[in-house]
């Protein structure tokens, strides 16, 4: 078993066979799937494919409401993550945070601004 240990993944090839052996499909709703892992009994929420989309795994708190999880937080964190700071400044105005690494934004003017998700 491959052991997801953070709340957000891309949905990429791995991510996707871990999915098909390790997760059950309760439900789809509203553009979403959800999950249920076999091992640990976890809800986690999958974008239903768009090839315009990026497709992201998230980690659910609970079931209640899963389709209306607002993961906008993680996303911006995961595209952080996935792309690291530089040490350059955001040239958005008044932005004094750093920038993405080969990209001119921070995090958050990248993904509200520039709509980048990966």
């Amino acid at each position: 078993m491959n052991e997801l240990t953070d709340k957000i993944y891309y949905a990429d090839k791995n991510i996707l066979n871990i999915i098909e052996s390790d997760f059950e499909l309760i439900d789809q709703k509203n553009w979403y799937r959800l999950y249920k892992n076999k091992i640990d009994s976890s809800y986690w929420r999958l974008d239903e494919w768009d090839k315009y989309q990026e497709q992201f795994f998230v980690k659910l708190e609970s079931t209640e409401k899963w389709s209306e999880f607002n993961d906008k937080t993680l996303r911006i964190e995961l595209l952080k993550k996935s792309r690291g700071l530089s040490n350059e400044k955001c040239i958005w105005k008044d932005c004094e945070k750093n920038a993405l690494n080969k990209i001119v934004y921070c995090e958050n003017h990248a993904y509200n601004e520039m709509g980048i998700r990966k």
